[in-house]
């Protein structure tokens, strides 16, 4: 009899405790899914924390380079509101327009800087700079050429506050290609010239 008790043992004990092996081997996979994930995770970070301060925007750094090295500390910049800001934050170089503040008088300054990319005479930009006391301009093509979607580059929103000058070549482009006689070209790379107004003809007008 004691055979068929034995038989009768087997089956419950595999019954009672085979959930043992194989809550385990799920517990083990889990466990290696989640050591693979990590493992994974941290090369992520380590390729990210590699890569943190590796961002480059040479011509942007010339530019910065040049005004540190080339400028006294007192000379003022004004061109678009994103590089205004690179500058102040660089060289420390005043700038006439600021994009982390804004107010009645910002907006009109800013206007004023931005009549660089309307169709108006040189003459007139000039005379619109030299009335902020702008000792340079950093002049963009983008600035100049970029169009979002039809009627949305800055030459056709000025035609929209200028419609008298629409139609003329934008001024920026006739600067992008030849500054003088209204302004000097002192610095230039692929995305950036830096305009300076002529010392006599700032005199002049005064």
């Amino acid at each position: 009899m004691s055979v068929p008790c034995h038989a009768q043992i087997r089956p419950r004990q595999s019954k009672l405790f085979g959930w043992f092996g194989e809550r385990s081997k799920q517990q083990m996979a889990v466990f290696c899914v989640l050591a693979l994930m990590a493992v994974q995770g941290v090369s992520n970070l380590q390729a990210q924390w590699g890569i943190i301060g590796e961002f480059s925007n040479m011509p942007q750094e010339e530019l910065l380079d040049w005004i540190q090295d080339n400028t006294q500390h007192n000379a003022v910049f004004a061109g678009a509101m994103p590089t205004m800001a690179s500058v102040k934050l660089s060289t420390g170089r005043p700038i006439v327009n600021h994009p982390h503040y804004e107010d009645a008088g910002l907006r009109e300054r800013t206007k004023l800087v931005y009549s660089m990319y309307s169709r108006m005479s040189g003459e007139t930009v000039k005379r619109n700079l030299m009335k902020l006391k702008v000792d340079y301009f950093v002049l963009e093509d983008s600035w100049c050429t970029r169009r979002t979607r039809p009627g949305c580059s800055m030459p056709e929103i000025w035609d929209i506050e200028d419609p008298e000058n629409a139609g003329k070549v934008p001024l920026c482009t006739h600067i992008s290609r030849n500054s003088h006689p209204h302004f000097t070209t002192v610095f230039a790379n692929e995305v950036y010239k830096v305009l300076k107004i002529p010392k006599a003809s700032k005199q002049s007008d005064r």
